[in-house]
């Protein structure tokens, strides 16, 4: 699975936005910087937004453990 980092600048100050390759919007690098972009511009629709770079990895899927902790049995409380 790939995870992507796509840098940006939101007039003038450097951001971060981070988008797994399990997305449903990002099924490939220029989909992720489209969709990082749009999201951007969501949150700040009056300013200057500017795309920098964008750094992939590649990571390993999660190995499957089973179970891991026993959940505790409840404690009653009063109110």
């Amino acid at each position: 699975m790939i995870h992507y980092e796509i840098f940006v600048s939101v007039d003038g100050q450097r951001g971060v936005v981070r988008v797994g390759g399990s997305h449903p919007l990002a099924n490939g690098t220029a989909s992720a910087i489209e969709y990082a972009l749009e999201v951007t511009k969501m949150c700040y629709p009056e300013a200057t937004i500017e795309f920098d770079f964008i750094k992939e990895y590649t990571l390993d899927d999660e190995p499957d453990v089973g179970y891991v902790y026993e959940a505790p049995t409840p404690v009653q409380t009063y109110h």
